[in-house]
């Protein structure tokens, strides 16, 4: 890979909105009554870059899922607004996180999974403010499955035409499988949609049949229009690489196309979902972590057809810092890679760019850093500024603004 213009951190701006001492998830700070609930009590925040270049947050603390707001991504945060008024046991970590989206109406639409008591077990939660925030509808259950398994791992999107679509990792096939003393490998793909902006969603459909049980889903909206779903798949043999399937429109799937061949065979979860970026005029992005071979690690790859044929993988990030868990980014033909590392005692976050579409890539370069734990990495873009969306344990919530600087700079 030839030098390009690299990422530099050129802005720290934390959204810190409490003084107390970062504690992460639940600590002391964010349990004393005295102190406002904040995204400094958050383990996991999801961003959202609205059509104005707003940005918003979704995070959970204490059974709640709180929304916030910025103008801009680096403007002051609102204070944190409740989604669900009634508490209930929200999936707040890792793969498993709230999600949002916000439509080119102003509709913000908030999706969670609602954890059951069972062990695996959940449902799909999904509410909408109309009035920009300020309040949410009362939270409904998106599965009709209502058996207490698992309904998981959900993510959602708005295409250009302004249809909500919401895609989760369901079990009630593999449930009934079971009890008819059939073999079913992992869990099935569903997916609702709306037409109307969250005010009625079309009956739950399935898309395909053997995706890995817990592996974060990656959907993207296409400028000109579809969505494109990425999720790790158990093929024949126990093989469990990546496929994708992109919906022309919500109620027309597409065929499921294998998107890599790493031909990792392992009999469980790794709890390492792949990133998507979709690029004008049809070109694909793809990160992922696979175990497989012996080179074990992340790679990078891209579709100029639609899943038909792919670009050679490249191999990034380092595998004894633990790399994973990569983001990806699409500014026009620039091409944005972050992920997270950790040597043990500080969490880093790397990031390669693009120029040229994903043909060449700059040198890895530290994003930004911190003692101890972090969460995975996130990128959002305000017209040509991207930015880096980061929840840290020591930190609390950092906002880094990525800037080029010029070669030999």
């Amino acid at each position: 890979m030839r030098p390009q213009a690299w990422f530099a951190a050129a802005a720290l701006l934390g959204a810190f909105l409490s003084p107390a001492p970062a504690l992460g998830g639940q600590g002391r700070a964010c349990a004393d009554a005295a102190r406002p609930v904040s995204v400094r009590c958050a383990r996991a925040v999801t961003p959202f870059v609205d059509g104005h270049g707003g940005l918003w947050l979704a995070w959970a603390h204490g059974g709640h899922v709180y929304v916030q707001h910025a103008e801009t991504p680096e403007a002051p945060l609102s204070p944190p607004r409740v989604v669900n008024r009634s508490p209930e046991e929200v999936a707040a970590f890792g793969e498993h996180r709230p999600k949002l989206a916000v439509d080119a109406a102003g509709r913000v639409h908030v999706t969670w999974t609602r954890r059951g008591a069972r062990r695996f077990s959940g449902d799909v939660r999904y509410s909408r403010s109309l009035d920009g925030g300020r309040s949410f509808s009362e939270p409904v259950t998106l599965n009709s499955d209502r058996q207490e398994i698992g309904h998981r791992f959900d993510v959602l999107a708005v295409d250009a035409a302004g249809r909500l679509v919401v895609a989760w990792l369901d079990k009630r096939d593999r449930t009934r499988a079971e009890a008819a003393g059939r073999r079913y490998r992992g869990a099935a793909l569903y997916y609702r949609w709306s037409a109307d902006g969250g005010a009625r969603f079309q009956p739950d459909r399935k898309l395909v049949d053997h995706t890995c049980e817990c592996c974060r889903l990656a959907l993207a909206a296409e400028p000109e229009g579809g969505l494109v779903l990425l999720w790790r798949h158990i093929f024949e043999g126990g093989v469990r690489d990546h496929a994708l399937m992109r919906l022309a429109e919500p109620g027309r799937p597409g065929v499921m196309r294998r998107a890599s061949f790493d031909g990792w065979r392992i009999d469980a979860c790794p709890h390492h979902g792949p990133a998507l970026a979709v690029e004008a005029h049809g070109v694909w992005h793809l990160a992922w972590y696979t175990g497989a071979g012996p080179q074990p690690g992340l790679r990078y790859a891209r579709t100029r057809d639609g899943g038909r044929s792919f670009s050679p993988p490249v191999r990034f990030g380092d595998p004894q810092a633990d790399a994973g868990h990569p983001a990806l980014l699409a500014v026009g033909r620039r091409i944005h890679l972050a992920w997270r590392e950790f040597d043990g005692r500080r969490s880093r976050i790397l990031g390669m760019r693009s120029e040229d579409g994903g043909e060449t890539w700059s040198t890895a370069r530290v994003l930004a850093e911190v003692p101890g734990e972090a969460d995975y990495p996130y990128l959002v873009a305000w017209r040509d500024r991207v930015f880096l969306s980061w929840q840290t344990r020591q930190a609390g919530y950092r906002r880094v603004e990525l800037t080029v600087r010029p070669e030999g700079g």
